[in-house]
């Protein structure tokens, strides 16, 4: 999560404006005129890119015959990921729970809203414009979340306290990102437009969700538990400077930055494989193993890089004679 200071100023009689950050500007191709959805959240604001070429597509979504609430919000992510862009929810005897679990997961996907129509009825839109969504902007986005979690368990490995809300808030960073690049991978194969690096990019956003999530069950632990562990502090602190690195080499594949990394793996890699040899307390064992987790994960991540790469032409072809 990019997070940038800006000034209100004045416009006009009573009227306050704040200027967008150019680089968002940029990855989702947005010009002087065009529309942007800005959305209340009480106590902050989202502002989400207007669909200009929706499908025109609707459907009614049947969410009654998965009978539990959960289930509901989770089916909510598949029709986002799936392309499903409007949709008439029929919540008909699931109550009132279904339908705030619904807009909880909303607030988790960009330029998803969730509108009551009716008592046990709700409506689904996208607002978002893909053709103006840049998936190496969000690639590079899911990389800088899991680098943020990093962030948060050194600090609890220090000492400090890691609250709830920032431990949702970063969870809330990690799924956005996860699942607007796997609508993104959905559209390139409805539509026949699959890139060679695709196959990258599904196991890199995949891995990257995994790497996140493992990070924050150790941050939890951390915080919980009050354990303080220098070791974890030192990993925690070469992933969170490593995972920005690997989240733009699955957006942009590059050998010359592959080698660059890849020392540094080895070195980080080598570094965990020692504090684990050394004796710990339980607890602080237990969060070593999950960091150990997370950067072998990140590794098959840097291997799945490096075999796109030195399988292409650049370096393999056919022998000849």
């Amino acid at each position: 999560m990019n997070v940038t200071p800006r000034k209100l100023q004045k416009l006009g009689a009573s009227s306050l404006v704040v200027t967008l950050p150019h680089s968002w500007i940029e990855a989702h191709g947005l010009k002087a005129g065009d529309t942007v959805y800005v959305v209340d959240e009480g106590d902050r604001l989202r502002i989400a890119p207007a669909a200009s070429n929706s499908s025109g597509t609707s459907y009614v979504f049947e969410a009654y015959k998965l009978v539990l609430p959960q289930l509901v919000s989770t089916a909510l992510t598949c029709l986002y990921v799936n392309d499903v862009n409007e949709a008439v929810l029929d919540l008909r005897g699931l109550g009132a729970e279904a339908l705030q679990s619904l807009k909880e997961t909303a607030m988790r996907l960009l330029g998803l809203e969730i509108l009551e129509v009716e008592r046990e009825k709700a409506v689904m839109k996208v607002v978002l414009d893909d053709s103006k969504t840049d998936p190496k902007h969000a690639i590079k986005g899911l990389g800088s979340a899991v680098s943020g979690i990093a962030e948060l368990l050194r600090q609890a490995a220090e000492g400090a306290q890691v609250t709830e809300d920032r431990l949702q808030v970063a969870y809330n960073e990690l799924f956005k990102y996860q699942h607007l690049i796997m609508r993104y991978v959905v559209g390139a194969l409805g539509s026949g437009s699959v890139e060679p690096n695709l196959q990258g990019t599904v196991v890199g956003t995949a891995l990257l969700g995994v790497v996140g999530n493992v990070l924050l069950d150790a941050v939890r632990m951390a915080s919980r538990l009050g354990v303080r562990s220098k070791a974890a502090a030192e990993l925690a602190s070469q992933v969170r400077d490593l995972a920005p690195l690997v989240g733009a080499l699955v957006a942009q594949p590059s050998v010359r930055r592959l080698h660059e990394i890849g020392v540094n793996f080895m070195a980080l890699m080598s570094s965990s494989e020692g504090y684990i040899r050394e004796g710990q307390s339980a607890q602080e064992a237990a969060i070593i193993a999950k960091l150990d987790d997370a950067i072998k994960t990140l590794s098959i991540v840097f291997m799945t890089i490096l075999c796109g790469a030195v399988t292409g032409e650049e370096y393999l072809r056919p022998a000849t004679g």
